[in-house]
């Protein structure tokens, strides 16, 4: 369990309904997080310069980014802290390269409100 409210989520997904399953979800097993959502990686860039996130939970389909790329583009934005991507398609090619353009972990949509989505979260928090 998190122990201080010093630690701050950044959630970069633009579907409303999956954003607040995964705000809950996080709220859920941290209860004093502090959460930043946006829509974009031009909003993750703005909200980047006046935050020091603690992990970034990344939706890999966004209005600009698309995709493994879509990694890369945030690796840019945060070189060092946990990526977590959650995606709704998930096959082996794509976790392959996902993972090699930089994301500690990838977890399909539907396992948000899982034990899974719980132990990822607790094994990627600096």
């Amino acid at each position: 369990m998190l122990q201080k409210a010093t630690h701050t989520v950044l959630i970069v997904e633009d579907q409303a309904p999956d954003m607040a399953l995964v705000k809950n979800s996080i709220l859920s097993l941290w209860p004093d997080c502090k959460i930043v959502s946006v829509c974009s990686l031009n909003e993750a860039y703005t909200a980047c310069q006046h935050n020091n996130f603690d992990m970034v939970l990344l939706d890999l389909n966004l209005p600009d980014g698309t995709g493994a790329q879509t990694v890369a583009d945030m690796r840019k934005i945060e070189s060092t802290i946990p990526i977590v991507v959650i995606t709704g398609h998930l096959d082996n090619d794509l976790v392959y390269r996902v993972l090699k353009n930089g994301a500690n972990s990838i977890l399909p949509k539907e396992n948000i409100m899982t034990e899974e989505f719980c132990n990822i979260l607790e094994e990627s928090k600096v």
